[in-house]
């Protein structure tokens, strides 16, 4: 399990038990927690070639996905960000980081994804960013099954991922970032099911 995966476990354990321990002591029936995240990647890399000789660089990475947890299994979020870093011909080198809600669509086979929106620059200079990407899954389809049990307690965390070819385009404030395919992208969903036993 990845460093990421396994944070994320360790901070839904606590949240999972204090939610259910009230429903289990009460009841013989088993409980179950399920929390759901499907998340799309791409990565592109913008070049400028520098007065002097050096290279300027714009990395501009979009995450955009859906999520779900317990007790409303029917209440989905959709939600992106994008993250742009940027290395000047002049050596400054700036973050920018835009979140929020989207349209976002996918098969359950992780075939394909679609995004699209705009999502407000976080922070105190304000602007926007719209993203309007496509992803097309290529491969096989990776499986990865991990299970942790101890007294009262199964927690199982499954993850599938598949490689895509990404295409699309990111504008910031009306200027155009990337418009094209990514250098790499990825389509991935993560999966918490905990059952709670009396």
């Amino acid at each position: 399990m990845s460093l990421r995966r396994s944070r994320g476990f360790l901070l839904l354990l606590p949240l999972a038990l204090a939610l259910l321990a009230p429903a289990t002591s009460a009841s013989a029936d088993v409980e179950t927690f399920v929390r759901f995240e499907e998340i799309a990647t791409a990565n592109w890399l913008v070049t400028e070639q520098c007065q002097d000789g050096s290279t300027a660089r714009t990395a501009v990475t979009a995450v955009a996905g859906r999520e779900f947890e317990s007790p409303d299994l029917d209440d989905v979020n959709t939600f992106a960000t994008v993250l742009i870093r940027t290395r000047q011909c002049d050596g400054a080198q700036h973050i920018l980081r835009a979140s929020g809600p989207v349209a976002y669509s996918s098969s359950p086979s992780l075939m394909e994804a679609h995004v699209t929106g705009t999502v407000p620059v976080l922070g105190s200079g304000g602007g926007e960013v719209t993203i309007d990407v496509t992803w097309e899954g290529v491969g096989g389809l990776d499986t990865d099954v991990n299970q942790t049990r101890f007294d009262g307690f199964v927690g199982i965390f499954t993850s599938k991922t598949r490689d895509a070819v990404a295409t699309g385009t990111v504008v910031l404030d009306g200027e155009t970032l990337v418009s094209g395919p990514a250098l790499s992208a990825e389509i991935e969903t993560l999966e918490d099911r905990n059952r709670f036993l009396p």
